[in-house]
């Protein structure tokens, strides 16, 4: 697998190192999360030396930074080792300020972001790293592009010293959105973008269908946990000078009906709402409660084997994809996301590892689907 290694020096992707001699090479894209990939590199192998930590690696599509460079001592040989994130880690290492909050001190209330859900991503990109952030905290490698006004259309956001990463997962999760980033190198820049998911279910116009009667799977497990599921949420809005005059509602998920019984699962809940118009209060506090209540899903989960000879990445699915797996004589049929695939490659070949949760039902769940070598 080729491995391509550049310096950003002056706003440009000066290139240091190609090479196909590295014996493992892995990377793994998620939809949502931070991504990372490895390299294993003989020492004594010409290039070894321009593996250096904040350069970055071009992996086929994939565009990483390295973080950490081991070498070592072994009966076979002298290696390093090379391990890194992709972009997201720029999104990890960023906490989220309100436009106020200015210099290294200061009074400081919520960051709000509505709108479209890309628009609200973006917007708080633009004011934590991107052309509104102040200078010392700007990416200039990394590129915004336009809204494309795609998720939910009045979706909004309020956030306080949180990661920018979680921020964007959450709300990219929410309306079923991918984070990419893509590797523009002649330009001097790489694209770090929101997209939609594609929807490949059953129902779809373009349907993908993993089961066993079509020989797309070759095993598969089933599995249904209602430990981390909860249903009746007592939400208090944040903020209040005194605890016993904080204003706290009680929320059901909008598809479900009040719980009793065995069946009701109560949770408590802090939601920032930040000054809403008068007799507004209670929507607002709705609005963050939802995005909240994506941490207490029902894990449902589906792992399958892919028989790779009928199914390639890139080719018949991506990260990010909606797709259905069935399982006739369980009496099964699941929407599952596919948000994760690890690419790896060795002496034994190429290998590709799938990690799906399910659909509606949130993303806390992940399962791993194995292809077989090529």
């Amino acid at each position: 697998m080729e491995v391509r290694v550049f310096e950003y020096i002056g706003g440009e992707f000066i290139q240091r190192l190609v090479t196909e001699n590295a014996p493992t090479v892995k990377y793994k894209i998620h939809a949502y999360d931070v991504s990372d990939f490895s390299i294993e590199f003989p020492l004594d192998e010409f290039g070894a030396n321009e593996f250096k930590k904040f350069r970055f690696v071009l992996i086929e599509k994939f565009i990483g930074i390295i973080l950490s460079v081991k070498r070592k001592s072994a009966a076979n040989g002298n290696m390093m080792s090379i391990s890194g994130k992709d972009m997201k880690i720029f999104l990890e290492n960023t906490i989220v300020l309100p436009v106020e909050f200015s210099g290294i001190e200061g009074t400081a209330g919520f960051a709000v972001a509505q709108g479209w859900t890309d628009s609200c991503i973006k917007k708080f990109w633009r004011e934590n790293f991107g052309e509104l952030a102040e200078i010392s905290r700007r990416r200039p490698f990394l590129t915004i592009p336009d809204d494309k006004h795609i998720g939910i259309s009045d979706d909004k956001y309020m956030s306080r010293f949180q990661k920018l990463s979680d921020v964007t997962s959450e709300l990219a999760k929410n309306a079923k959105l991918v984070i990419t980033s893509t590797p523009l190198i002649l330009e001097g820049k790489i694209l770090l973008d929101v997209v939609e998911s594609e929807d490949r279910t059953a129902s779809s116009y373009k349907p993908l269908i993993f089961s066993l009667e079509n020989q797309t799977v070759l095993e598969m497990e089933y599995l249904e946990d209602i430990n981390p599921y909860k249903n009746a949420f007592y939400a208090t809005r944040s903020g209040a000078q005194f605890a016993d005059e904080a204003l706290t509602v009680l929320y059901t998920r909008d598809e479900e009906p009040d719980p009793t019984g065995i069946f009701r699962r109560e949770q408590h809940l802090n939601v920032s709402v930040n000054t809403p118009t008068a007799g507004d209060e209670y929507n607002e506090m709705r609005r963050q409660a939802n995005h909240d209540m994506q941490n207490y899903e029902e894990v449902i989960s589906m792992t399958a084997k892919i028989n790779f000879t009928k199914l390639k990445m890139d080719v018949d699915y991506n990260v990010g994809d909606f797709v259905t797996l069935q399982r006739t004589d369980w009496d099964v049929e699941a929407d599952i996301q596919i948000t994760a695939v690890e690419v790896s490659a060795n002496e034994s070949g190429r290998t590709e590892i799938a990690t799906l949760g399910t659909g509606e039902k949130g993303y806390i769940r992940q399962i791993q689907t194995e292809i077989n070598n090529i």
